[in-house]
């Protein structure tokens, strides 16, 4: 049976447990290497709308191709070097180092906000979705 749990629960149990996350780090600096650009993301309201924003803002399309890591899709706005929302990404992206275990302080972070998990591919759709329809309606005047 599935337990209802909420982000800062699973923070808690990494770091308690001492989880072991692969550290593809090059000496203790991110490599860019992607591996922890998942499509599946929790990320709050606010954090949603700034990427709607900024994407907009800058013309920035997803990435049509889709990378498979370790047997995960990976962020629409990672082209395969760096992410393209960099300035805007959640803050599971600002917080996660695979070279820095959690802390609780992060825990407490998930806290502040409600958190839910998505799909970022459905995100980035929508977002384009809506640039059509805007893009049409200005077409129509």
């Amino acid at each position: 049976m599935l337990e209802k749990t909420t982000l800062a629960d699973i923070v808690d149990a990494i770091v308690k447990q001492n989880v072991k996350i692969t550290d593809n780090s090059l000496g203790g600096k991110c490599s860019c290497c992607g591996e922890c650009c998942t499509n599946f993301l929790p990320v709050c309201q606010e954090e949603v709308n700034a990427i709607q924003k900024y994407v907009v803002e800058n013309d920035i399309k997803p990435q049509k191709q889709i990378l498979v890591m370790q047997s995960r899709l990976t962020c629409p706005y990672y082209d395969g070097k760096k992410c393209l929302i960099y300035e805007v990404r959640p803050l599971i992206c600002k917080e996660f180092y695979c070279y820095k275990k959690p802390t609780a302080e992060l825990g407490r972070k998930f806290q502040e906000k409600e958190y839910v998990t998505v799909n970022m591919w459905e995100i980035a759709e929508e977002i384009e979705s809506q640039r059509r329809k805007t893009n049409e309606q200005w077409i129509k005047n």
